[in-house]
């Protein structure tokens, strides 16, 4: 069954890191679909064309019925069409969230991003986006067959949650706050019946 992995996050939350290390080198490799980078190869076509390049990308990936993977702010619509589109089309969807505390944390992060040589977001991009992601964050809960959230505040990422055909499997010992409070409490605690 082809897969459709949606990696989300808050900007500089850590996305891409986390795709680069869990995605296996060539020829195994998922392709991933992502704005930032089309708008890297073609910087001087803009950010519009990085955009509509990577609904074109995931649309192609589709209807040739390739697994694949998306790197996404979650502030937009387009990925619930794409949910949609996937699972008419049986792909197993697959969620990952990479969170941070607030977007004080995502500026420092990309201010550190462009002092080596990566890409900028603009401040009030960051802080408009943070709470629409995070809103969005039980939705995806609800529709991903299996789903994974890492907290990303500290030097190393952590698995907050896990869950599985509707069910979590994992839960740390202590949640953080935004997480709590973007989630509902039925997806915060392990359904029993179901061994690790």
């Amino acid at each position: 069954m082809a897969q459709l992995w949606i990696v989300a996050g808050p900007n500089g939350a850590g996305k891409s890191t986390l795709v680069e290390r869990y995605n296996p080198a060539e020829p195994q490799s998922l392709p991933v679909v992502n704005p930032d980078n089309i708008h890297k190869f073609y910087p001087e076509r803009g950010r519009v064309y990085a955009g509509r390049e990577a609904i074109l990308q995931q649309e192609h990936h589709l209807s040739s019925g390739n697994s694949f993977i998306i790197e996404t702010t979650l502030s937009g619509q387009r990925e619930r069409q794409l949910v949609k589109a996937a699972r008419s089309k049986g792909y197993g969807i697959n969620f990952v969230y990479v969170g941070l505390p607030d977007p004080s944390l995502s500026i420092a992060r990309i201010a550190q991003r462009v002092a080596a040589g990566g890409h900028h977001v603009p401040s009030e991009d960051v802080k408009r986006r943070y709470p629409r992601s995070l809103a969005r964050l039980a939705e995806f809960i609800g529709v991903a067959d299996r789903v994974y959230i890492f907290d990303n505040s500290r030097e190393r990422s952590r698995l907050l949650l896990c869950r599985v055909k509707g069910r979590t499997r994992k839960v740390a010992s202590q949640l953080p706050s935004w997480l709590k409070t973007a989630i509902p409490r039925a997806f915060q605690k392990i359904d029993r019946g179901m061994s690790m």
